[in-house]
C-alpha cells in the first residue's frame, strides 16, 4: 500500500472517529455506552460484561491469565517480573 493510499485511509477513518465524537457529545447524557447504541443489558449480562472485564484487568496488568481461585473483586497482584 502507497503512502497516499494510506494517508487516505487514515483520513477516513479520522473523519468516523470525528462523527461519532460529536453524535456522543450531542447526546448529553451519561449513560453506559452501549445503551448509547441501541442495547439495553440484561442483569445477567451486566454480570456478565462485569466479570469479563474484571478478567481482563487483571490479565492486563500481571500478564496472565487469573488463577482459579482468584474472583472479581479480589485484589489485583503486582506483576512478577521474574516471571516470563
Amino acid at each position: 500500500m502507497s503512502t497516499e493510499q494510506l494517508e487516505q485511509r487514515v483520513a477516513v477513518l479520522e473523519q468516523l472517529v470525528a462523527d461519532l465524537q460529536r453524535k456522543v457529545a450531542a447526546t448529553g447524557t451519561t449513560k453506559p455506552w452501549w445503551e448509547g447504541v441501541g442495547r439495553t443489558m440484561s442483569q445477567a449480562e451486566r454480570e456478565a460484561f462485569d466479570r469479563a472485564t474484571e478478567y481482563g484487568r487483571y490479565f492486563r496488568k500481571t500478564g496472565r491469565e487469573a488463577p482459579s481461585e482468584w474472583q472479581p473483586g479480589d485484589p489485583i497482584p503486582e506483576p512478577d517480573e521474574s516471571r516470563p
